[in-house]
């Protein structure tokens, strides 16, 4: 018998240097493609800005060049939608939970 994982086991990697890691924060994706595989999406936030007057105005900057292979990208697809069922609410018709 051997000590394989299963085939379709999740296998945690170990990740290094956790705290040295930017956070980035966006708001929409403006541009996209995929050239033979690789993957590319531009991250954009808008940033508030003071005007001559007594007013603001929103402009929209690029924060972040995404770049994956196909492989990462479905890993990344995967995480967000496992992030989003997470948040998403419950309907539990029985009353509240335990």
């Amino acid at each position: 018998m051997t000590d394989k994982p299963a085939a379709n086991a999740e296998v945690f990697v170990p990740v290094r240097d956790l705290p040295a890691a930017p956070i980035i924060f966006f708001e929409f994706c403006p541009t996209l493609g995929n050239a033979n595989g690789l993957i590319n999406i531009m991250l954009g936030a808008g940033v508030v800005l003071p005007t001559g007057g007594s007013t603001t105005e929103v402009v929209p900057v690029a924060v972040a060049h995404l770049r994956c292979t196909t492989a990462a990208a479905i890993q990344l697809r995967d995480a967000i939608d496992k992030a989003l069922l997470i948040g998403s609410p419950v309907q539990n018709p029985e009353g509240k939970s335990n």
